[in-house]
């Protein structure tokens, strides 16, 4: 896969067959679009994906905080294994919003790209204010024999797959869904850094970890997870919020991790860790010993459930 920029460097000798849009989390439905188009190229046409660094309603909306799922290395990483050719991932600016559907077809669909065929969401919208609806592209495409088409929305238990319900349901804490919508274990990558120390004194010991900012976090809870450092998978449970027993103050969300028969230094290396299901909620003990027996009861439910069939059929990394 190549990657480019900005549009102005991309360049082919073969016409092409595009598709347009931010892809975050590159789910099941982004993948039925991305199929389509590669099935539409058939080794005739080049494959075009034009994306952006920053989410649009990031630069449009500059006090909206956007929570991607995908850090823009990660959405990189999944696009590379659909198979596209070619990646265009080009700065999107206020003047960029502006263009009107005319000029995108114009000057760089038809005269830049040689598009031949466009594959779109059943969502999808493109021009100044989002005007281009897919019955104005339609008839706009008739104009530069390009011809277009409409990919239906994709389902997960009768809910539709998209970046929107993704977001929601890993908020309320259903990563079940979350996870068969995306079509791989929801993760999130940081760097180990130092904390207080106190689960080494329950016997648990943690990695604390800073993730990037914007990186999506799902609801507080304790959940198992696979973790992986160094290339090796291990097993592990996961707590997501402020640590009420212990911390009466700071109301930070924090992210530590026990990984289960490690033992090795990790401060400043960065890990991933895949998160499978969601245990319980976050609580606040009486004392650290009733803390210790809830850790150890929740170790040994995240053992067992590592250990069913349903487990290493849907899930084995």
């Amino acid at each position: 896969m190549k990657i480019y920029s900005f549009i102005d460097e991309f360049s082919s000798f073969l016409p092409c067959v595009f598709t347009l849009g931010f892809f975050d989390g590159v789910h099941i439905g982004h993948k039925k679009i991305i199929q389509n188009l590669i099935f539409r190229a058939k080794g005739k046409y080049c494959t075009v994906l034009l994306t952006f660094n920053k989410h649009p309603k990031e630069v449009l909306i500059p006090k909206k905080n956007i929570l991607y799922l995908n850090t823009l290395t990660e959405r990189i990483r999944h696009l590379k294994k659909t198979g596209i050719e070619h990646l265009i991932i080009h700065p999107f600016t206020k003047k960029f919003s502006k263009l009107s559907i005319q000029y995108f077809f114009q000057k760089i669909l038809f005269s830049k790209m040689k598009i031949k065929k466009i594959i779109t969401g059943y969502d999808s919208h493109l021009g100044k204010n989002r005007d281009g609806t897919f019955h104005q592209l339609k008839n706009i495409s008739k104009s530069y024999g390009i011809k277009i088409y409409k990919i239906n929305p994709y389902k997960y238990k009768k809910k539709i797959i998209s970046s929107t319900n993704i977001r929601q349901s890993l908020l309320i804490g259903n990563i079940e869904w979350a996870n068969n919508a995306l079509g791989y274990l929801y993760n999130l990558s940081g760097y180990v850094i130092k904390g207080k120390g106190i689960g080494k004194t329950l016997d648990f010991p943690t990695a604390n970890i800073q993730l990037n900012e914007n990186k999506l976090i799902p609801k507080k809870g304790v959940y198992a997870v696979k973790v992986n450092i160094f290339n090796p998978f291990y097993k592990g449970m996961m707590n997501i919020g402020i640590c009420p027993t212990v911390n009466k103050k700071n109301k930070k969300i924090k992210i530590e991790v026990h990984i289960f028969d490690f033992y090795q230094e990790i401060y400043g290396k960065k890990i991933d860790i895949f998160i499978v299901k969601r245990i319980r909620e976050e609580k606040k003990f009486s004392t650290l010993d009733d803390l210790k027996r809830q850790i150890k009861k929740d170790q040994i439910k995240i053992e067992y459930f590592f250990s069913k069939k349903s487990f290493k059929k849907n899930f084995l990394l």
